[in-house]
């Protein structure tokens, strides 16, 4: 499995893994290609952010064995605007539940004191998965 800063899209949003122990947080500067219109976070970069803090909430109990997983379905309520002026964004999961084959990790997205969304993943836990 790659490092967490070896992953390209990682890397490429600047994320950093501030933890991880039965959830994540995750941590993403703001870039000036990040804005649309009224100077405000797109909201497909919010969605990136949570679901990574989603994924590594689960992905530290798969790590040593053959497992994966892919997403299934994901839920996300933007609650108000992430500026673009503001502070960074910091994504923080929690694990909701992991059984054998699927797994749900809930996600809280905030700008400083806002809290700009909220979200819901599910995620398909694959057997003996090979990396092309």
């Amino acid at each position: 499995m790659l490092g967490f800063e070896s992953v390209p899209i990682n890397a490429a949003l600047q994320f950093s893994l501030v933890r991880t122990a039965g959830g994540a947080e995750i941590r993403m500067p703001l870039q000036s290609w990040f804005g649309q219109e009224g100077g405000v976070v797109h909201g497909g970069i919010i969605t990136a952010i949570a679901d990574t803090a989603a994924v590594y909430s689960i992905l530290s109990d798969l790590d040593g064995s053959s497992r994966s997983m892919t997403s299934i379905d994901l839920k996300i309520n933007f609650l108000r605007p992430a500026r673009l002026e503001g502070e960074v964004l910091v994504a923080t999961s929690r694990l909701i539940k992991k059984g054998r084959t699927v797994a749900v990790s809930a996600v809280e997205v905030r700008q400083g004191e806002s809290h700009v969304a909220t979200g819901l993943f599910t995620y398909l836990i694959l057997d003996n998965v090979e990396t092309r």
